[in-house]
């Protein structure tokens, strides 16, 4: 991943732009996943400029948008579906959190993922429940493969019930990604200001 998105078979074509439209793409390539709503503050201007401006860049097939209920995100072009949606997922905190556990303890209990995120059990269920939508994780409940000794069967025994662990479907592809994209996931307002003084 580019950390700014100029198509290098379109790099005169990029100089042409509205200048408007060079700064929406320069931002797209500092902060794939970024929302409509942080473009609209970015650039201080007014929702119908911003429309029309993404939507040309759109049509020109410059950026990658994904629209999703109440939220629109948009990537470079040289970034793939699947790594799109991680990256969407990737850019919410709780989100962010839950993989980042799974990623460094997985298989791991609804109950653990409440604990280490201090949030909510309802919170967490429904996150879980959109990670599972999105193929991101699975539930991992293959008791018979743990002998008395490991942690997960241990647990099992106590709650007396079975017990849903949750773990990514990826790992290589979840680390290759969080690891690329830390830089704009833990500081992407911070990037902001640079991009906007190299303009």
């Amino acid at each position: 991943m580019d950390s700014i998105y100029v198509n290098s078979s379109k790099a005169g074509f990029f100089d042409t732009l509205p200048e408007l439209q060079q700064k929406l793409l320069l931002f797209v390539g500092e902060n794939p996943g970024i929302r409509y709503r942080e473009l609209l503050r970015l650039i201080k201007s007014s929702n119908g400029v911003l429309s029309y401006h993404i939507n040309k860049l759109e049509k020109m097939e410059l950026v990658n948008v994904d629209r999703k209920s109440r939220i629109t995100r948009f990537f470079p072009r040289n970034i793939s579906n699947e790594i799109m949606v991680l990256l969407g997922i990737l850019r919410n905190q709780t989100s962010y959190e839950i993989m980042k556990l799974l990623y460094e303890s997985g298989p791991v209990s609804q109950s653990e993922i409440v604990k280490y995120t201090r949030k909510s059990a309802s919170t967490i269920s429904w996150y879980m429940k959109k990670l599972l939508g999105d193929n991101i994780i699975y539930i991992k409940n293959k008791q018979s493969t743990y002998d008395g000794n490991n942690d997960i069967s241990y647990k099992m025994q106590l709650t007396g019930k079975r017990v849903n662990f949750y773990d990514l479907s990826n790992r290589n592809l979840v680390s290759d990604v969080m690891n690329k994209a830390n830089n704009y996931i833990d500081s992407a307002i911070g990037n902001y200001s640079s991009v906007i003084d190299s303009l």
